[in-house]
């Protein structure tokens, strides 16, 4: 079952910045996409390491294996497409640029 990626958000007047717990994964390890509005991260770790070397015992492998996500809704002045992200000492940081202009289909519905 996957895990939930805790983040924290801050923001000003030019980006909106999150930030993600990422121990151990690699920019290889992880994947950001905007779906339907939505920022969505997913995360996966594979990793054997041996433990005993004696090759008469067959050897010892130690396997950890996460699987991590999370889905934000990205805010109407988001400009999807100059999103940028890196990873550094396990933490993965998202910086979401705002448009000048809000993004604003607002559309009144009559009462009946």
């Amino acid at each position: 079952m996957p895990s939930r990626l805790l983040g924290r958000m801050k923001e000003d007047d030019s980006c909106y910045k999150l930030r993600f717990e990422v121990p151990g994964l690699s920019k290889d390890d992880i994947r950001i996409t905007v779906e339907d509005g939505m920022l969505v991260v997913t995360g996966e770790r594979k990793e054997e390491e041996a433990l005993d070397e004696d090759e008469d015992q067959g050897g010892w492998y130690s396997q950890r294996y996460g699987f991590y996500n999370t889905s934000l809704l990205l805010p109407d002045d988001a400009e999807v497409a100059h999103i940028k992200a890196e990873v550094k000492n396990g933490v993965l940081y998202v910086t979401i640029p705002r448009s000048a202009e809000r993004r604003r289909n607002v559309t009144e519905v009559k009462i009946q």
